[in-house]
């Protein structure tokens, strides 16, 4: 089988360079991305948020690149000041990240086909502030070391998952999951602990 890059692999990966740079870039390697990225800026001061990626991610981001859920992999900023920051060897599929804050997704961690994290609730509650888009509720969101997030889940604002943990397929996660347990639902609740390998990497 040939190694030299196909027309669309070419293209593809021509395009998912442009929507970085639609905002503040920073990678140690570019990631391995099957698919067409999109990346929105709706920050509301007018800045641009900041993309950090490590080596070895691995993003997949078409219906083709995996079926079980999603269409793509999409980027959003809500603030100029916002992070999304992607450890080393994690891996995202078909998944929506939005940063207000700081989304912080760790090494090795998984985010399952369709999972959405959001730091921020978008709008305010109160009707004058949303017409305003004005105090919009935001807290950092942090997926830790090895965390896997399961299919169509929703990681909300102020959560932490984690370094282990899983979150079960089409889960609501409004507080923060401990190392090493599986949490699964609608709000989410634990399920059961799991043990932590010594032999973990």
């Amino acid at each position: 089988m040939s190694s030299i890059p196909t027309e669309i692999e070419v293209s593809d990966e021509s395009h998912n360079r442009a929507e970085f740079e639609k905002v503040r870039f920073e990678c140690i390697e570019f990631p391995k991305i099957f698919g067409r990225i999109m990346v929105s800026d709706f920050a509301v001061d007018g800045g641009k948020g900041l993309i950090k990626i490590g080596r070895n991610v691995v993003i997949n981001s078409s219906v083709e690149a995996n079926p079980i859920g999603g269409f793509k992999s999409i980027f959003v900023f809500k603030h100029g000041d916002g992070i999304i920051e992607i450890e080393d060897g994690a891996g995202i599929s078909n998944a929506i990240i939005a940063a207000y804050e700081h989304v912080y997704i760790g090494k090795d961690a998984a985010i399952g086909a369709g999972a959405k994290i959001f730091d921020t609730d978008f709008h305010p509650l109160d009707f004058k502030e949303r017409m305003l888009n004005i105090n919009i509720p935001h807290r950092p969101v942090r997926i830790e070391h090895g965390a896997f997030i399961g299919a169509d889940s929703i990681i909300l604002k102020g959560v932490t998952v984690g370094e282990f943990s899983v979150v079960g397929a089409g889960s609501v996660v409004a507080k923060s999951i401990p190392p090493c347990e599986i949490w699964g639902g609608n709000p989410a609740k634990f399920i059961k602990k799991l043990e932590r390998k010594a032999d973990a990497l």
